[in-house]
C-alpha cells in the first residue's frame, strides 16, 4: 500500500481520513486516520528488514517492481482526488444554489405577505 502525503486528506495532523493505493490491485481506499499504526501498517524498508532472507528479496523485488509503476498509481491517485474535489464542488455550489432560492423564496412570501 502507498500513503501519499502529497494529497490533502494525507497531511500530518489533521482530522480526515486517510487515502490509500494498495499496489495489487490499484484500488483506492479510504482508512481512519486512528487505526494507521503496526500491526496494521508499517513503513517498507522496515517490514523488509525484519523478513527471513529469501522472503525479504522476493518481497523488495515485488516492492521494486510497484516503485516503477508508481507513475501509474500516482495519476490514478491524482484522477481519483480529482473526482472527489469536483463532487463536493458539485454538492457545495447546489446547496448554494438551494440556499438563494429558498430567499428569493421567502422574500417573494414577504413581499407577497405586505400586499394583503
Amino acid at each position: 500500500m502507498v500513503l501519499d502525503r502529497r494529497i490533502p486528506a494525507n497531511v500530518p495532523n489533521i482530522k480526515t481520513d486517510l487515502l490509500f493505493l494498495r499496489c495489487r490491485d490499484a484500488v483506492i481506499f479510504g482508512a481512519k486516520r486512528e487505526n494507521w499504526r503496526p500491526p496494521s501498517y508499517r513503513f517498507a524498508p522496515n517490514y523488509l528488514r525484519d523478513l527471513a532472507p529469501p522472503a525479504a528479496e522476493e518481497a523488495a523485488a515485488e516492492l521494486e517492481g510497484y516503485k516503477l509503476r508508481w507513475p501509474e498509481f500516482e495519476r490514478e491517485l491524482q484522477r481519483d482526488r480529482r473526482e472527489t474535489e469536483e463532487r463536493a464542488e458539485a454538492v457545495r455550489l447546489d446547496g448554494e444554489k438551494a440556499q438563494k432560492q429558498a430567499a428569493s423564496e421567502k422574500r417573494k412570501q414577504a413581499a407577497a405577505a405586505a400586499k394583503a
